[in-house]
């Protein structure tokens, strides 16, 4: 053995040896795919060719793919949209066996930088590696690895912007733009106005030799009713300048057989939009973009891009101007009755997880001067159009009823999952994070003081090279003089609050309590994610609730409920 061998041995610890280290099970992985685009298809990066590649690297690697999730939505997107994604989060975490999931390239996994990084830290603390195969492999523990992975994620994250940039700049330009022979505008995606129907012309072909198309308005001649849709537009703007509101045009197309544009009757919440100022200024020939954002927030007018005569009118600008004017004076105050609700809403059960079983359509809150009810939305869209008289549900009565279902779901198989161990390791994070305490120095301090102690001993058995070993010795002492004064420094260990059986029953006795005095969004966010699926049906007078437990809290063990049926009497 030579001098430096002998050094390297006793800074280590342990004898060196050429062998790799022994694997005692098979790596388990998660498999990740994504697009955002069609065109991402003709360049290679479809999801089953994404999958493909990803499986090839992990039969080499000697990787057991347990799992593949895929999406076809933009990494950039809303994140509540990101189902698939966030399900695949919450499986790495709460599995055991999975520490690594694989994606083609992390420009996949998310382009948002803050985000990618923020997720690729919280999996690396739950022991799961993401692993890109086409992405420099670095260490995140050493300070290169911490700027290269930062310079990815910021490269993915300013790609996306770049293709942002040029997509809107080419929309701004195609909305602007005339077909040669058609004579108007082009538009740049998203369903005609009523009374309008697309027209695709072919322009040209695209890099991979498949024809582009371009799409213009024009009006929609099919014959409803004994005259043709764009008649029937005008003969409603007609009465809305006499004074006629969304609901009287609502009654006006249910009562003559002209079917509504996403259902086969109308409501007046669809006529309310297509008089807003928007639609307005598109039926009278107005090309319109950039009026919202992609989550549906309206942006001032100032931000929107207006062209004039891009494609055929329904009504003059005058007449356009008329009818705002007189929905302007004859607005509903914010606030009203009529006004729709929102996932947002204070009331338990509305957004989607209360639907009617004779027309699948939500139930929704409705108040009288006897209490706050549920009941199906064509009842008070559409006069029961497609459904039938709407039965009214006691908000008191049914809520409760859900609530002491979730209750009794979570008390039934505590017993049989984990997750009290998954709320003290989430305090003991917390706790960690919030007092700046680092467990691990005493660890650190310990190893340093093992390597000097090998050090001395291997100058004691008589390692040649001693002015190397002392140059050795200098540094070890100054990282432990580092680590002993970091020590004297830091913030006292505060132990954190820990929770046990008896404790978590306690709280969730109280379960109606925190759903009360928590925000809209959250206590919804619980009962969506606890209960299966929540049907009336008005015929017997009676609500079936089926209940479930969210994925990464499911075990084996555990069993889920069966129907519980309220009778609405």
């Amino acid at each position: 053995m030579t001098d430096t061998q002998a050094l390297l041995e006793a800074l280590t610890g342990s004898p060196l040896t050429d062998a790799e280290p022994s694997n005692n099970g098979k790596t388990k992985a998660l498999a990740w795919a994504r697009v955002s685009t069609d065109m991402q298809k003709e360049r290679g990066l479809s999801i089953p060719e994404q999958l493909r590649e990803i499986r090839e690297y992990a039969e080499k690697d000697g990787i057991e793919i347990v799992e593949e999730y895929q999406e076809a939505a933009s990494a950039f997107q809303n994140e509540q949209k990101r189902v698939e994604f966030h399900r695949m989060i919450e499986r790495a975490k709460s599995d055991s066996e999975i520490n690594v999931i694989l994606v083609h390239d992390f420009s996949r996994f998310s382009r948002d930088s803050l985000r990618a990084m923020t997720w690729i830290k919280e999996l690396s603390q739950a022991g799961v590696r993401v692993i890109s195969l086409n992405d420099p492999v670095v260490d995140p523990e050493t300070v290169a690895g911490v700027f290269m992975g930062a310079i990815t994620h910021a490269k993915n994250e300013a790609q996306s912007r770049e293709i942002a940039f040029h997509v809107r700049k080419g929309c701004r330009a195609n909305i602007r733009t005339r077909d040669p022979e058609a004579g108007w505008c082009y538009k740049n995606g998203g369903r005609p106005l009523w009374g309008y129907r697309a027209r695709h012309l072919e322009r040209g072909k695209s890099i991979g030799g498949r024809p582009e198309y371009k799409r213009v308005w024009e009006l929609d001649g099919t014959v409803v009713a004994g005259k043709p849709l764009h008649e029937w537009t005008r003969e409603c703007f007609e009465l809305a300048l006499k004074g006629a509101g969304p609901a009287d045009l609502r009654d006006f197309c249910n009562e003559n057989g002209i079917p509504g544009r996403g259902d086969k009757y109308w409501s007046h919440y669809s006529w309310r939009e297509l008089l807003s100022l928007r639609a307005l200024l598109q039926f009278a020939g107005y090309g319109i973009w950039n009026s919202r954002t992609k989550a549906g927030k309206r942006l001032p007018i100032s931000e929107w891009v207006i062209v004039k005569n891009a494609h055929p009118a329904i009504i003059t600008e005058e007449e356009a101007i008329a009818i705002y004017e007189l929905r302007k004076a004859r607005r509903v105050p914010t606030g009203s009755r009529l006004c729709g609700r929102t996932r947002s809403s204070r009331y338990l059960l509305t957004g989607g997880v209360f639907t009617c079983a004779r027309c699948g359509k939500n139930m929704i809150s409705h108040r009288t001067n006897d209490g706050t009810f549920y009941v199906c939305s064509t009842a008070k869209y559409r006069k029961g159009l497609g459904c039938g008289p709407g039965m009214y549900v006691p908000c008191e009565k049914v809520e409760p009823e859900v609530v002491s279902g979730i209750k009794e779901l979570l008390v039934n198989v505590l017993e049989h999952t984990n997750l009290v161990r998954k709320i003290n390791r989430e305090l003991r994070e917390m706790f960690a994070r919030e007092s700046g305490h680092d467990p691990g120095l005493k660890g650190q301090l310990a190893g340093v003081e093992k390597r000097i102690e090998n050090v001395r001993k291997a100058i004691l058995d008589g390692l040649r090279d001693v002015e190397w070993a002392n140059s050795q010795l200098d540094a070890l002492n100054r990282e432990r003089e580092q680590l002993l004064a970091r020590m004297r420094t830091q913030p006292r260990k505060i132990e954190p609050i820990q929770i046990d059986l008896a404790f978590l029953r306690e709280y969730l006795r109280d379960l109606d309590k925190v759903l009360r005095k928590s925000k809209p969004e959250e206590s919804k966010r619980i009962v969506s994610d606890m209960v299966e699926s929540m049907t009336l049906d008005p015929d017997i007078r009676e609500v079936v609730i089926q209940y479930r437990l969210p994925e990464h809290l499911l075990n084996p063990a555990s069993q889920l409920l069966g129907d519980r049926c309220v009778a609405v009497r």
